[in-house]
């Protein structure tokens, strides 16, 4: 099994985490930032629903991972979007540009919904991704003696900012309402870079997601001196609910909008756009937005393009807008 360990530049005997600058790790104490897993690279393909975040731009640019749970939503550390080391992050537009990396596609970010209970956030992409299959999210809690896969794109014992995929086994340690406690096994850690990604528990089907890295005293990531292989992550077994309540404010149906027998995907998205993803046989193109923002219902400035499709399958052609 491959194993890739999470760390972070940080003052020795401070429990940080790692968000990768560009130029500089910042080092906090307060609040998570991201990590990265230090260890063996993950062989291709594998856990291919783990993103690479890149937020912010130019000397101030950051690094963190994230998990794909539905087509357009990831699931990270909230600490990854603050604008400043602690600082308050709103739901909404995310304050510096972002945008994720699945694979070989790499999409804007247009959206961060944080919790306010524990360091996870929802962010949204411009896109879908119609590629890569979501993971889903574990229903039971992790317990203590319990060993769980760590992955990220963080730093590792070796590589300051590496592009590949890397995983580690972490012992649970003991647990809290929202957190878990983890110590990496056979030399792996949460590094800079690897906050926001995921913790997963082996299946007999494949994995489920857990919780994600948030917190890590990154012992032996690169450029640091400690030594101390725990880390906290944010528990996310249990939000099954909160994510897809605030996954179905995108509601979706399927509809033959162009009339070629194929049915398309109809998007009406948090923002009030009507998006229309139409159905190429084997994928879904991007989505093409058809009617923008719901001021063009509320000022009746403009009600955007009417297309008729069948979105209920009742045989009566409803008005999409």
């Amino acid at each position: 099994m491959p194993t890739i360990r999470i760390r972070t530049r940080q003052t020795r005997g401070a429990m940080t985490a790692g968000i990768v600058l560009a130029a500089t790790a910042g080092l906090l104490t307060t609040a998570p930032t991201a990590q990265a897993v230090s260890g063996k690279p993950a062989a291709a393909g594998d856990h291919a629903f783990t993103a690479r975040l890149h937020i912010g731009e130019g000397d101030a640019m950051r690094g963190c991972s994230a998990a794909l749970v539905h087509q357009q939503w990831l699931l990270t550390a909230a600490s990854c979007f603050a604008a400043t080391p602690g600082g308050e992050v709103k739901a909404g537009k995310p304050a510096l540009k972002s945008k994720a990396t699945l694979g070989e596609q790499t999409l804007g970010i247009v959206e961060v919904v944080p919790r306010d209970d524990r360091d996870v956030a929802m962010v949204r992409l411009a896109e879908p991704v119609t590629t890569v299959e979501p993971v889903a999210l574990a229903a039971d809690a992790p317990e203590a003696g319990e060993i769980l896969l760590g992955a990220g794109f963080g730093r590792t014992a070796t590589e300051w900012v590496p592009n590949q995929l890397h995983t580690g086994e972490f012992l649970v340690d003991s647990t809290t309402d929202t957190t878990v406690a983890l110590t990496g096994q056979d030399g792996a850690s949460v590094c800079n870079g690897d906050t926001g990604g995921p913790a997963l528990r082996r299946t007999g089907s494949g994995v489920e997601l857990t919780a994600i890295h948030s917190r890590s005293w990154q012992g032996g990531c690169f450029g640091g001196t400690e030594t101390r292989t725990g880390a906290v992550d944010a528990r996310v077994d249990g939000l099954a609910g909160w994510v897809k309540d605030v996954r179905n404010r995108d509601r979706s149906h399927s509809a033959d909008v162009d009339g070629d027998g194929k049915a398309d995907l109809v998007v009406l998205r948090s923002n009030g756009d009507v998006a229309v993803h139409r159905n190429q046989g084997d994928s879904f193109a991007p989505g093409r937005v058809m009617s923008g923002g719901w001021g063009l219902f509320v000022t009746w400035k403009d009600l955007g393009r009417l297309y008729f499709a069948d979105v209920n399958g009742d045989r009566k052609a409803d008005m999409i807008v």
